[in-house]
């Protein structure tokens, strides 16, 4: 049996380093990524408090596939949803892969984001109902309890269902 497809943005990434679950979910499940996303976890100040270390082989070897956005499909997805053009660059990133491969809408794909603003841009894609939280793939992959109770609220199902309600009802531009 073949493992589902889930794509994360560099959020979901940091998450699952801190919570220590992101060995299990990339067993159970195809974890996919961006570049920009990968890029994104091996940046920023490494004496900031509370930076979370990625190690840059764990990362990569539990990955099912990691893809190179080029600036055509980013040009293209600009034009096509200039919304969208305030989304941080892991989440604009992953979206213009999967708008480019035309896996948003038609094509029943799992993406992980605890970010609003790329919640709403997936809502606007089409791809409201592939969007999963964390905790879910991490109670899947038979993540202990403890790991999945310590996961922040944003990463959690009730946080997202909330939002997707929200973005349903045109709560949330």
């Amino acid at each position: 049996m073949s493992k589902r497809r889930v794509f994360v943005d560099t959020n979901v990434i940091l998450e699952a380093f801190r919570t220590g679950c992101w060995t299990a979910i990339c067993q159970h499940y195809a974890i996919e990524t961006v570049e920009k996303c990968i890029e994104e976890t091996q940046t920023g100040d490494p004496t900031e408090p509370g930076r979370i270390v990625v190690n840059h082989d764990d990362l990569i070897n539990g990955l099912a596939a990691r893809h190179a956005v080029g600036k055509r499909d980013l040009a293209v997805f600009a034009l096509q949803h200039p919304e969208c053009q305030a989304l941080d660059d892991g989440e604009l990133h992953l979206l213009a892969w999967l708008n480019a491969q035309g896996l948003l809408p038609h094509v029943l794909v799992m993406v992980s984001t605890a970010d609003k603003a790329a919640i709403v841009a997936t809502g606007r894609l089409g791809g409201l109902d592939s969007l999963v939280s964390l905790e879910l793939l991490a109670q899947t992959s038979g993540v202990a309890r403890g790991q999945v109770s310590s996961l922040k609220e944003h990463y959690r199902n009730g946080w997202l269902d909330e939002i997707k309600v929200k973005v349903r009802f045109g709560m949330i531009p």
